[in-house]
């Protein structure tokens, strides 16, 4: 099983590289179109936010207030876990290699080159000239960062995150394309490849009942409540609640979620006093 994130700049070629890498390791691509079909089947509720996920551009002033809910961060989540548990694939951008960090049999790879260079490649390739290419290149970069941070609170700029990271300045797609085929080719193996599809799935289920939880609570209290999910639909919820009604409120949401066997709730009622 392999599983590929490339986090990729504006004329980076990192779409091209992505195309090629899942072509050449007969993997299955999760791109634009791809990415496209899966917010259009979210929720009606859901619909704004999975729109953003799909553009990966910033949120507006109006946007910011109603995308500044933490169930919001549970469904990028979740979608990431749901794409990686099929397994075999390459995913683009999107936070996945946040999502994903420290998961076996991950590879994550950034796609950079400098700025000049990409204003270079976005002329070329829109016909436009080099002043409206570099705002193109500058507003996304913008964009994308403040949409990462605002969703995981992390910076994708941390190469930490990567395992590899390709500076196209001085290579080709099909150079760039080849590391990757051999970064992932000589990665360690896992053992057991079903137990992390079997942990992925249950991650984004997890994910999915912490989504509608969140989006029913007040967002103070959502941002406090974790959601986690077992091999036979065991559902464990941590965390802090204010009250019973809400702690209540919670369980019920989770047993009545699809294929859940049995909740376990272990939520800490913190009661607030104000005054002297």
């Amino acid at each position: 099983m392999t599983i590929i994130t490339i986090s990729r700049q504006v004329g980076s070629l990192g779409d091209e590289i992505s195309s090629t890498v899942a072509k050449n390791l007969n993997l299955d691509l999760v791109g634009p179109a791809e990415v496209h079909e899966l917010a259009q089947s979210c929720d009606p509720e859901y619909r704004d936010a999975c729109a953003l996920y799909e553009t990966e551009h910033r949120p507006g002033f109006f946007e910011r207030l109603f995308f500044d809910q933490p169930s919001y961060k549970s469904l990028f989540e979740a979608l990431t876990f749901e794409q990686a548990s099929r397994g075999n694939v390459v995913l683009m951008g999107r936070g996945a290699q946040i999502v994903l960090h420290g998961m076996p049999g991950v590879m994550s790879v950034a796609v950079v080159a400098p700025e000049e260079i990409r204003i270079q490649r976005t002329v070329a390739k829109l016909n436009c000239t080099p002043e409206e290419a570099a705002r193109i290149v500058r507003n996304h970069d913008r964009e994308h960062l403040h949409l990462i941070r605002l969703v995981f609170d992390r910076d994708p700029r941390d190469w930490a995150l990567y395992d590899l990271i390709l500076n196209t300045s001085q290579l080709a797609v099909s150079a760039a394309s080849e590391m990757v085929v051999q970064a992932v080719e000589r990665m360690d193996r896992i053992p057991d490849e079903e137990s992390i599809k079997e942990k992925l799935t249950n991650m984004a289920l997890g994910k999915r009942i912490e989504t509608l939880v969140r989006k029913k609570l007040s967002p103070g209290t959502a941002r406090n409540v974790l959601v986690n999910a077992d091999l036979s639909g065991v559902i464990r919820i941590t965390g802090q609640i204010a009250d019973k009604i809400e702690k209540e409120k919670v369980e019920k949401i989770a047993s009545q979620y699809p294929g859940v066997t049995k909740v376990e709730c272990d939520l800490k009622l913190v009661g607030l006093a104000y005054g002297l």
